[in-house]
């Protein structure tokens, strides 16, 4: 009897411990410094330009955070969506750790934040609110942005028609809804900016602010990047139905290598082949509404955001082209695609 009694104690003393780490974890965490609420963005028309290409066409902003057609291939904006967020494919459908509507980037939704909260949202993580993102959100990436090419994508944002949409918050399934809270640190210092004509560097910086790696980096368990796989493609993705669900009979898209390996990554490209395969899908949003997938039935929606990434200049791919040519070759054949079973 007095060694039940005793291990009830411990038992007791064990759970009591754990509530008070779980208690300072939630309230506690995140913690990283104020924004800087003196900071004023001035607007011009070049930062206005600069903003509106990065968040369309490289930062991936408008694909996240507008609701997209997934039953089409290209995954195109439904109009009237645009930066509005709300897509409800962010959830399990896609391997997530429960359900993580994309926030409303308009005005409508910013309107509650100044300048240095949205800098401090977008570099740590850390809403105006003291609640974390989720890093599906690349804020761990967008933290190396320029400070000039940051204030440009806030001054596009704040130019957008206030669009109406209420996102409901997020659901993160136990234990990530305190794990998320461990994540956010302080930004580093910004980064020096790139002279585009070193177009190695400048390649690597566009690749970092796409945030590339998150899909092209194939990961463990825990989501942390497998070691000697930069970029060697791989990771899995759930292959979902009509219903924009996993699909009951299974099924695995993968992305491709992007390596220079000669066999299994882009080693055998040119640059001209590497251009010409983005520019296939430049200008066709409306064309590719028309190319319409039976999920049930095996059709696959190519992930990679083709009809926003289309849209980069030939200089800026070609800098990427340049980045993916100087990193180490990984021989690792992918295999994109896993059907369902019957």
């Amino acid at each position: 009897m007095r060694f039940l009694k005793w291990l009830g104690v411990g038992f007791a003393v064990l759970v009591l411990m754990l509530a008070g780490l779980l208690s300072c974890v939630r309230f506690g965490l995140p913690k990283v410094a104020p924004a800087d609420e003196s900071l004023k963005i001035a607007s011009s028309p070049r930062r206005l330009a600069r903003g509106k290409y990065l968040a369309e066409h490289v930062a991936g902003c408008m694909g996240c955070h507008s609701v997209e057609d997934w039953r089409t291939q290209g995954h195109p904006v439904v109009p009237g969506t645009e930066f509005a967020g709300g897509d409800t494919i962010f959830s399990a459908a896609l391997g997530l750790p429960g359900t993580i509507p994309p926030k409303n980037l308009t005005p409508y939704n910013l309107k509650s934040y100044s300048d240095g909260e949205l800098v401090r949202v977008l570099r740590t993580g850390v809403r105006n609110n003291g609640e974390p993102l989720f890093p599906l959100m690349p804020y761990q990436h967008i933290a190396n942005m320029s400070q000039e090419d940051l204030y440009s994508v806030i001054v596009f944002l704040r130019s957008l028609p206030a669009i109406k949409n209420d996102v409901p918050e997020r659901q993160l399934d136990f234990p990530m809804n305190y794990i998320v809270r461990t994540i956010p640190k302080d930004a580093p210092p910004y980064p020096t900016p790139v002279d585009p004509k070193d177009t190695v560097a400048y390649g690597h910086y566009l690749v970092e602010i796409g945030s590339c790696s998150d899909c092209h980096t194939p990961v463990d368990s825990r989501h942390r990047p497998l070691p000697g796989m930069f970029l060697a493609g791989g990771q899995e993705f759930p292959y979902f139905n009509n219903k924009l669900q996993r699909h009951p009979g299974g099924g695995v898209l993968r992305v491709p290598n992007i390596t220079p390996d000669a066999d299994t990554g882009i080693g055998n490209w040119t640059k001209s082949q590497f251009l010409a395969h983005f520019h296939a899908w430049a200008g066709k949003s409306g064309e590719a509404q028309k190319v319409h997938l039976d999920l049930d039935k095996g059709d696959y929606v190519i992930l990679m955001p083709y009809l926003e990434t289309s849209g980069m200049t030939d200089r800026d791919l070609g800098a990427i082209y340049d980045y993916l040519r100087s990193v180490p070759a990984v021989r690792n054949p992918v295999n994109r695609f896993d059907p369902p079973s019957p």
